[in-house]
């Protein structure tokens, strides 16, 4: 599974975080879509990021996420 995030910045403004690993790549690349889950729905402006990350793994996506975001 990818991993998803909204984090939002000093100016109140939200940015979608997408991180996808090997398996998710190889998906897309078949021609699978992907989709958010029911129920996430950032509020995008113009101002917002979408910012995707790439790793072989869940884990190694986790790791590289701010330590305030991270899962416990």
């Amino acid at each position: 599974m990818a991993v998803k995030a909204i984090a939002l910045d000093d100016d109140n403004v939200q940015h979608l975080i997408i991180g996808l690993n090997r398996e998710n790549i190889e998906s897309l690349l078949r021609g699978d879509m992907f989709r958010l889950p029911r129920g996430i729905m950032p509020e995008l402006t113009p101002d917002s990021d979408i910012v995707l990350m790439f790793a072989e793994t869940d884990d190694d996506l986790g790791k590289r996420m701010p330590p305030s975001m991270q899962r416990n």
